[in-house]
């Protein structure tokens, strides 16, 4: 285990010959430096925030998982241990888990990887069977309708087998409709529970799962928790996947820039509650502002680009709005309000509606 001490100013006035070994420097060389100066570009600013809050004694102590950069330009990952010492500084423990974290991300990639092909697995093989399953009554129709020219260009024209074949059209028309209604039967889910939920409760739980995530990309975390949130009625497992979804966006948005931040704000006013989650990251192109809800619109190039459709969608369908701006300093926001009181008869009228509104042919709220 690396030991090390730090002064006032936080730099490096010892450390022991495990962590010189960590790090590829010589005591003498660290003394020169601080723990910022050993932190990769990209994650110093939430490293720096966590220092002065031990620097001003706001906090005695903290654990972090971190990356830092040896002198010979290699980034490793450590569990750090730090201890502050009142008006003398503070003394860290350090672990090298460079290995765990290789392992665990190799692992990861490979159960996405395996995922992704078993999606495209049964993607395909869906596919192949609703084609197969459609291509059947529409070849009839068209076959039925080629037998009915035939027999109209006879001279008298065969009625009968004209009448026939329209009537083996229309067969197969309801035909093809009942596949259709089959299908999208596959896809529709019995009525969801809705209760009572508090969002305040439910953005801790969200920020929870995401912790590891948000540390590994050095993401300084920030919340402002309306303390007089009132709660909503809605569907507990839809709303923390539109909230994980959100965040999850907004820490892969930060991935292109150095200086990562991210803020999320609730707010109860009008009769209706108010969700904001805000990054430092690269922001909305102004031209995709007015698509970026739209299904199978993407800027990731690995993206589906249903994520954000699926979010408004849940959102609309609790009787609330997703909208998304930019952030007040640089990257994006998006923020999505829920009513109050919402009853479930206004609920399902207002599912119903929505699902009107997303018809072929109708216009796009």
């Amino acid at each position: 285990m690396g030991v090390t001490v730090l002064g006032k100013t936080q730099h490096f006035t010892a450390a022991n010959s495990t962590f010189q070994s960590m790090v590829g420097y010589t005591e003498d060389e660290l003394k020169k430096l601080t723990p910022l100066d050993i932190t990769p570009a990209g994650d110093r600013e939430a490293n720096r925030v966590v220092l002065k809050e031990l620097q001003r004694g706001k906090r005695q102590h903290y654990e972090l998982t971190k990356r830092l950069q040896r002198k010979d330009g290699e980034v490793i990952w450590v569990q750090l241990y730090v201890f502050g010492i009142p008006d003398q500084g503070a003394v860290g423990m350090t672990v090298n888990i460079t290995e765990k974290m290789r392992a665990e991300n190799a692992l990861q990639v490979a159960r996405a990887e395996l995922a992704r092909s078993a999606h495209v697995s049964r993607m395909g093989a869906m596919t192949a069977s609703i084609a197969h399953e459609i291509n059947q009554p529409l070849a009839a129709i068209v076959a039925n309708a080629s037998a009915g020219l035939r027999w109209m260009d006879r001279t008298p024209p065969h009625l009968n087998e004209i009448r026939e074949s329209f009537e083996q059209i229309g067969q197969e028309g309801r035909r093809a409709a009942e596949v259709i209604d089959s299908i999208r039967s596959m896809f529709k889910s019995k009525e969801l529970a809705h209760v009572s939920v508090d969002l305040n409760q439910l953005i801790r739980e969200v920020l929870a799962l995401l912790e590891g995530p948000i540390q590994k990309h050095g993401i300084a975390m920030h919340t402002e928790l309306d303390d007089a949130l009132v709660s909503v009625t809605g569907n507990r497992v839809q709303l923390q996947q539109v909230l994980f979804n959100l965040l999850t966006n907004a820490i892969e948005a930060m991935e292109s820039v150095a200086n990562r931040s991210m803020l999320v704000r609730s707010e109860f006013g009008n009769g209706e509650v108010k969700v904001t989650v805000e990054d430092s990251g690269s922001g909305i192109d102004p031209k995709d502002i007015d698509k970026i809800f739209s299904s199978f619109f993407t800027t990731k190039v690995e993206g589906m680009g249903m994520g954000l459709s699926i979010c408004r969608s849940i959102v609309e369908s609790h009787g609330g709005r997703l909208s998304a701006l930019r952030g007040h300093a640089q990257g994006a926001a998006f923020q999505f309000t829920l009513p109050i009181g919402m009853s479930d008869t206004d609920r399902k009228l207002k599912c119903r509606s929505v699902w009107l509104w997303r018809q072929p042919g109708r216009a796009y709220r």
